[in-house]
């Protein structure tokens, strides 16, 4: 029976060392390894005692007294404890370098987010994801999205950064609200929109007004996206307001756009719609006529904030939209620089 055990007691041993030792765990190995130790010291002297259940042998160390395969018990964890400490040097010289790969990728994303405007932004072809959670929450993450908004798939909730006119724009047009317009509606066998759906609706919502206040958001029916993009609904909130002769300019508020956003997601899921993940676009940087460090600055503190004043929040995942690599690159460095997100890489 106590072979048996001490048989167990190596195996678990070995498994936790290996565990232990993955790259992953780079940082922690001296710790997690502690472990497997004792659980070593523990098998070889079950093992002496079953096997020399006589033993006499006595010793004294730091002043107590050790027999027989007390004494060896002791001896391996005093040998493996030796070990142990070059591995605790290992850990502090992966942490390091964790460090200065995370310094080196956020002066990368920086400098990209910088680049000469003779240069210009390069669109991202590709749509990819990453997040981090807020310290201290297992609920609530913030991350960014990549790419063409048309390419995103599986959120539940999209943002349409919209004029205080409500008034969507034109399909042909380069914009997140033109993309929104297209791809909800109804379209025939040539790609041409033939009931537009979602613009429809908005109108409704609208019941006749002519304007809404700044940050308002009014919410509809994801249209074709349902089936297309897995979206459940849109909210259009007024990002942008006109002025005669000058165009469209970010509204003064963007928290306040930020803010109504998730707290109207937030009442549609309490009222039991299964609304869990949110893109948001980076409201009115579209037209040129803002300060993109500024606009995610001002989104991602709008975004922990909100979290941290409504942990029990349904939304589970906010993604910031980056059309460009400049976007990304600015979003990525944000993301490193808020004390309040976990960033890992």
């Amino acid at each position: 029976m106590q072979l048996a055990i001490t048989a167990i007691l190596i195996v678990a041993g070995i498994a936790l060392q290996i565990w232990s030792s993955a790259p992953s765990r780079a940082e922690r190995q001296y710790a997690l390894q502690l472990p497997s130790v004792l659980l070593y010291s523990l098998a070889s002297a079950l093992f002496l005692f079953s096997v020399f259940p006589d033993s006499l042998t006595e010793g004294r160390a730091l002043g107590f007294g050790l027999s027989g395969a007390a004494g060896f018990a002791a001896f391996f964890m005093l040998i493996s404890f030796t070990w142990l400490a070059k591995t605790r040097r290992r850990d502090d010289l992966a942490a390091q370098l964790k460090k200065a790969q995370r310094q080196n990728a956020a002066l990368r994303r920086r400098l990209a987010g910088e680049r000469p405007s003779s240069e210009g932004p390069r669109p991202l072809a590709q749509s990819t994801r990453f997040d981090v959670p807020l310290h201290g929450s297992r609920r609530h993450r913030i991350g960014v999205v990549t790419g063409n908004l048309a390419n995103v798939l599986g959120i539940d909730v999209w943002v349409n950064p919209e004029n205080t006119r409500m008034e969507m724009s034109r399909v042909d047009e380069p914009t997140v609200s033109a993309a929104i317009r297209y791809h909800g509606g109804r379209r025939d066998d040539a790609g041409h929109l033939v009931d537009d759906v979602i613009a429809k609706k908005l109108a409704e919502r609208m019941d006749g007004r002519q304007h809404v206040s700044a940050g308002q958001v009014l919410v509809t029916g994801p249209g074709e996206l349902l089936e297309s993009h897995q979206v459940r609904k849109i909210v259009h909130v007024a990002a942008v307001e006109g002025e005669p002769g000058s165009g469209y300019r970010q509204v003064m508020n963007l928290a306040r756009c930020a803010r109504n956003i998730l707290t109207e997601v937030d009442r549609l899921a309490e009222a039991g719609e299964p609304l869990r993940s949110v893109v948001l676009p980076l409201l009115g940087t579209g037209g040129g006529n803002s300060d993109l460090h500024r606009t995610v600055d001002t989104l991602l503190a709008a975004a922990v904030s909100y979290f941290e004043a409504h942990p029990t929040s349904r939304i589970r995942i906010v993604y910031l939209l980056a059309y460009t690599d400049v976007q990304e690159a600015i979003c990525r460095t944000a993301l490193d620089a808020r004390p309040e997100l976990s960033t890992g890489a």
